[in-house]
């Protein structure tokens, strides 16, 4: 096991299946252009290699796959199955649920218990203006089918202040009437916002995101678990709701998060655009990956941060 003098490792993986989005969000990317595909992307089964050396190397053992939007691409199907064979505690999907009708057969066959839906507003005219493309309405099919199947759904949200704050109560309404958490996700200095006026201007924190829930509902802070991302409160005989502030109160401390790329590199700080390649080393024996696999690994946990500091790189090319 690979521990840093805080205590931390690596446990939770984060793998883009690709860097191609089907939407363009006015928060992750500048231009509107939605996100390509990475050149050399890794196929399923070089990514599928990559959790199984990693859980060896580092005792990962909860992989969360992301892209990108994991849905676009062809190896989603390969590497959701694969993936499920692991030995792991946990696998969930982090998605913008575009296309989860289509893929509500192979989310089922494959045994899949968990799932978050990015979703900024339940406004369609908004929702084409902060996504810049798709439709709600097939978003809120999509969450519909996979409610069916019996899966645990989340929602994230990122709230802006002049997009859709005042939309808050409304999602919280909306999840909270069908036992969905909902997941505000405080707005990231990264990548083109990183040293953007537009960051400050939109920025919504903790402290006013409460007071706004505070002017509809009564509620208290609980627990969570030692490593998670998110501040959660109850609402008592509602529901549970809850805060990534990354912002407003930092999670750096307890981070156990490493992310592997499309196009294979493994990253261990969001505030570190330092980047490890590993798909040559995919290519090899196990018993010869293992050894280097482990220093570069002891380098990913080096970059790791004493508090969120933002960085150049686009959240949507590491695995959000």
């Amino acid at each position: 096991m690979i521990v840093d003098r805080l205590g931390r490792r690596f446990r939770n993986l984060r793998v883009s299946l690709t860097a191609a989005c089907n939407y363009a969000c006015t928060y992750c990317v500048p231009d509107g252009k939605r996100l390509l595909r990475a050149e050399n992307e890794l196929p399923a089964t070089k990514l599928l290699k990559g959790v199984t050396m990693l859980q060896q190397a580092a005792g990962i053992d909860k992989v969360r796959i992301t892209g990108g939007e994991p849905l676009v691409t062809p190896k989603f199907d390969e590497f959701l199955l694969g993936v499920m064979e692991l030995p792991l505690s946990d696998v969930s999907l982090t998605t913008n649920g575009q296309l989860l009708p289509k893929k509500k057969d192979v989310i089922a066959e494959s045994g899949l218990s968990r799932i978050n839906v990015s979703l900024d507003t339940l406004n369609p005219l908004r929702f084409k203006q902060i996504a810049r493309g798709g439709d709600l309405e097939t978003v809120l099919s999509g969450i519909d089918s996979m409610l069916e199947l019996g899966l645990k759904v989340k929602i994230n949200m990122v709230p802006l202040r002049s997009q859709n704050l005042t939309e808050v109560p409304m999602m919280l309404d909306y999840c909270l009437d069908r036992g969905i958490e909902l997941r505000f996700i405080e707005l990231m200095r990264m990548g083109h916002l990183l040293h953007s006026n537009n960051f400050t201007s939109e920025f919504v924190s903790m402290e006013l995101l409460l007071d706004t829930i505070g002017e509809h509902y009564e509620f208290a802070r609980t627990d969570a678990p030692y490593d998670s991302t998110a501040v959660r409160f109850q609402i008592p005989d509602r529901g549970v709701f809850g805060i990534i502030a990354n912002e407003s109160e930092p999670f750096c401390r307890a981070c156990t998060r490493l992310r592997l790329s499309s196009d294979g590199f493994l990253y261990g700080c969001l505030s570190s655009a330092n980047k490890n390649y590993i798909g040559d080393l995919l290519d090899l024996p196990s018993h010869l990956v293992l050894p280097k696999l482990q220093g570069i690994l002891v380098q990913a946990l080096g970059d790791k941060k004493l508090a969120f500091q933002g960085e150049v790189t686009v959240m949507k090319l590491i695995g959000g």
